[in-house]
C-alpha cells in the first residue's frame, strides 16, 4: 500500500513539470513573435518533397550564406554563430560579420541572428569557401494543396518570409509575403 501512496505524489510532480515545460515553451514563443525585430527576408527556391509533414514549404535565404572571410578559425556544426546582417537600401539583408558570441547591440539598420553550421566542419584555411547556416526558419507549414504554388513563386522571386528577432538572436517565422502583401501569418499559438 506505501508504494501506491507514494507514486500518485511522484506522478502529480512529473506532470505538474511537464505542464510548466510546455507553457514556459508557447510563452517564449509568443513573447519572440509579440515583441521580436521583425524583418522581411527574400527567400530563394528550394524544391523540398514530404510525404508524411504535410504540406509545407522549405525556405532558404540569402543570408544562409555567409563568407567564409568573415569567420575567423573553425567551426563545427552544431555550435553557434552570431551573424550580423546589414540592411542594404533595397531593404533586403547582407551578413557584414560573424561571431562565436552574441556581439551585443547592434546598429538600427542591423539585426544579430543565431545560427548554426548546416553540416560538417568548416577551417579557417577554406575561408574562399561560403559557411551555410541555418537559424531554424526554414520551414514553414502551409495549408494543403499550396505547397508547390509556394515553391513557384519562391523561383520567381515573389515570396518572403516576415521573421521576428529577438535581442538574443533567436528567430521565428511571423508569416510570408507575397509581393509584398502579408498572406500567411503564423497564429501566436
Amino acid at each position: 500500500m506505501t508504494l501506491k501512496r507514494g507514486i500518485w505524489p511522484a506522478m502529480a510532480a512529473v506532470a505538474v513539470l511537464q505542464s510548466a515545460a510546455l507553457g514556459w515553451m508557447v510563452a517564449e514563443r509568443m513573447t519572440l513573435l509579440e515583441s521580436g525585430r521583425e524583418i522581411v527576408l527574400p527567400i530563394v527556391p528550394v524544391d523540398p518533397r514530404s510525404l508524411f509533414r504535410g504540406d509545407y514549404v522549405r525556405l532558404s535565404y540569402e543570408v544562409t550564406r555567409v563568407p567564409g572571410r568573415l569567420l575567423g578559425g573553425s567551426v563545427t556544426s552544431g555550435e553557434p554563430l552570431y551573424v550580423t546582417i546589414g540592411r542594404k537600401p533595397d531593404g533586403s539583408y547582407v551578413p557584414v560579420a560573424v561571431s562565436r558570441t552574441h556581439p551585443g547591440v547592434a546598429a538600427p539598420d542591423e539585426v544579430v541572428l543565431r545560427g548554426w553550421l548546416q553540416r560538417g566542419r568548416w577551417d579557417a584555411g577554406s575561408s574562399a569557401r561560403d559557411l551555410f547556416l541555418r537559424y531554424g526558419i526554414e520551414s514553414y507549414f502551409v495549408p494543403e494543396g499550396t505547397g508547390l504554388e509556394l515553391e513557384d513563386m519562391a523561383r520567381e522571386k515573389k515570396l518572403a518570409a516576415v521573421v521576428a528577432v529577438d535581442r538574443h538572436g533567436k528567430s521565428a517565422i511571423k508569416g510570408l509575403m507575397i509581393d509584398g502583401r502579408l498572406v500567411y501569418e503564423e497564429p501566436l499559438f
